[in-house]
């Protein structure tokens, strides 16, 4: 997913073994491995599905400052200024497919039902190859990422609110802990456990009213 990092106090050091970006606010492309850099004060993360940065974007994009206050308009569900800041982002500015939006709600709502491509191409009424291509072009990640990202929110957000990690892992699809730990590491770099202890909040918002994000 494109993610946003937002140094509360300080700036952030974002990079690889190539390059590095230090900013108070940084945009991630995604599917790009990197190592994070955290001062004091915090930070805060924002995963911003659906949004498809241009192909020519950089690795780690330094941020206008107006989107240090993302956090805040996130924290206030703004969705007006939410909008806002995604199409900023976002290269491509056609509304969102109705149908796909359904199947993302669903994703999200009950990741356990383990939809399957079938499911999607008769939700969208295309051949199951279109479908797949479809759901891609519109929120910018593969079906089958797209379920394991959903799967992996549910998870975090019922740990977070007490759910001991493996049966939350298994209540949203996962196989065991063994299973939601590989995946974690895979997507963040980081265990369920040592993600969870640098958490201190954890919010979920559409991106707008009655549209899942």
């Amino acid at each position: 997913m494109t993610c946003v990092i937002v140094g509360r106090r300080e700036p952030v050091l974002v990079g690889d073994d190539s390059d590095q970006t230090e900013a108070h606010a940084i945009c991630i492309k995604p599917d790009v491995a990197h190592r994070v850099v955290i001062r004091e004060g915090g930070a805060e993360i924002v995963y911003l599905d659906g949004v498809k940065l241009d192909e020519n974007a950089p690795k780690f994009g330094e941020l206008p400052e107006a989107w240090q206050d993302l956090p805040q308009a996130i924290q206030e569900r703004d969705h007006m200024a939410l909008a806002g800041y995604r199409q900023m982002l976002n290269r491509d500015d056609m509304p969102s497919d109705a149908g796909v939006m359904r199947i993302v709600e669903r994703l999200y709502n009950d990741p356990f039902e383990r939809l399957s491509q079938l499911d999607l191409a008769q939700e969208l009424q295309l051949e199951r190859t279109l479908a797949l291509r479809h759901f891609k072009s519109t929120t910018g990640q593969t079906f089958r990422k797209f379920k394991i990202w959903a799967a992996m929110m549910c998870a975090v957000d019922a740990a977070f609110n007490g759910e001991k990690i493996g049966l939350a892992g298994i209540q949203a699809g996962f196989s065991d802990a063994a299973h939601l730990t590989r995946t974690a590491a895979t997507l963040f770099g980081i265990t369920p456990t040592q993600g969870l202890s640098g958490l201190s909040a954890f919010t979920s918002i559409e991106a707008h009213p009655h549209c899942a994000s």
